[in-house]
């Protein structure tokens, strides 16, 4: 049975940044109380976070470097690291 309000294929930041984190979280085999515990913050706020639902920034901060991460912002046109394969792909 597939959840009402689950994120199956992200589409705005807001979905992409709760799939980073679930994903995250679950590759460091951490639960969410375990995580909520570690960033200081309450386990339905972690909940919250990986459904896409409205959390304050300061905990979204906490929960980002209790996994590792540091927050920043980036004009949208900017081109990362990452999708540099992307955008030079051979046109065959």
């Amino acid at each position: 049975m597939t959840r009402k309000n689950s994120i199956t294929q992200p589409i705005t930041n807001l979905e992409r940044l709760a799939v980073e984190l679930r994903k995250s979280r679950r590759e460091r085999n951490m639960s969410q109380q375990s995580l909520a515990e570690f960033a200081n913050v309450a386990r339905r706020t972690i909940t919250n976070a990986e459904a896409g639902k409205n959390i304050g920034l300061k905990e979204l901060c906490q929960i980002a470097n209790a996994l590792g991460y540091e927050l920043t912002l980036r004009p949208k046109d900017t081109v990362v690291f990452e999708e540099l394969s992307t955008i030079f792909r051979d046109e065959a």
